[in-house]
């Protein structure tokens, strides 16, 4: 009977978090999605939080010039920066990719992911939470779109993905 009650459990977790970073959403603890860039309240929240891994989904042309000064801040908090652009709808090799990747991190590790607004972060984590952390796809997809996903051709491809493999 409880086992039953986890994944339920788990869902309302995720729908009913607040974040302490700003402009983030926590989606599962320790995994943050961060819409747009760092701010200082954001990197003093990051560093409070003992963020561990930041993973940047944006496309070059999103970078600017203060991107250095993001990466020169983060290399001075000793969080692992990684930067793996994908595009608004993420093909199913980047969904992959990313969710191999959030597999093999550590288990206390805290993760912050971010793209320019939220869609192709929220996108991202939505295979890993579905099919690795056995979340209700429902609930992860409402918290996504609170996360940011907000585009609807991103997450017919989302849906798609799990579809090919549920």
């Amino acid at each position: 009977m409880l086992r039953g009650l986890l994944p339920i459990l788990s869902g309302l977790v995720l729908a009913a978090s607040t974040s302490p970073i700003p402009e983030a959403v926590e989606m599962r603890p320790g995994i943050y999605i961060l819409k747009g860039g760092a701010t200082p309240a954001i990197y003093s929240a990051l560093k409070q939080q003992h963020i561990t891994h930041v993973v940047d989904l944006r496309k070059d042309g999103e970078i600017t010039p203060q991107s250095a000064f993001v990466v020169t801040t983060l290399q001075e908090m000793k969080v692992h920066y990684m930067r793996y652009a994908t595009s608004r709808v993420p093909p199913a090799g980047d969904l992959d990719f990313l969710r191999t990747l959030l597999k093999g991190f550590p288990k206390d590790a805290r993760i912050v992911i971010t793209c320019s607004n939220g869609n192709r972060a929220a996108a991202a984590i939505c295979p890993w939470l579905i099919l690795d952390q056995h979340l209700p796809m429902e609930e992860v997809l409402v918290a996504s779109r609170r996360a940011g996903l907000a585009v609807p051709e991103t997450e017919e491809a989302i849906r798609g993905y799990l579809k090919a493999r549920l």
